[in-house]
């Protein structure tokens, strides 16, 4: 699970990426959250556009949005995580996500 992604200069952003395999990895290898499946992949799903809106603000120049903590997919709560800042496109079909 070694990853060295030269491209992305933002240390920061880059955290975010390696955050994401790590959570990808607990959820497909190591099956961790089972219980609240449909909201574990909503969070998923959340920390992706996350990861992505990051991703895009270092391709276009901008500051990348403020670093929150990834979801913690063992969690008891049925809300889905949410970055408290999101892009106005969020929740927009056509945006592709």
């Amino acid at each position: 699970m070694h990853t060295d992604l030269y491209l992305i200069v933002d240390v920061q952003v880059r955290d975010r990426y390696r955050t994401l395999v790590k959570l990808v990895y607990d959820v497909g290898r190591r099956g961790i959250g089972r219980d609240h499946r449909e909201r574990q992949i909503q969070d998923m799903q959340n920390y992706i556009r996350y990861v992505q809106f990051s991703l895009e603000a270092v391709i276009d120049g901008a500051s990348p949005p403020d670093h929150v903590d990834a979801p913690a997919l063992e969690r008891g709560d049925s809300e889905p995580w949410l970055p408290p800042e999101l892009p106005w496109y969020w929740g927009d079909p056509a945006d592709g996500s």
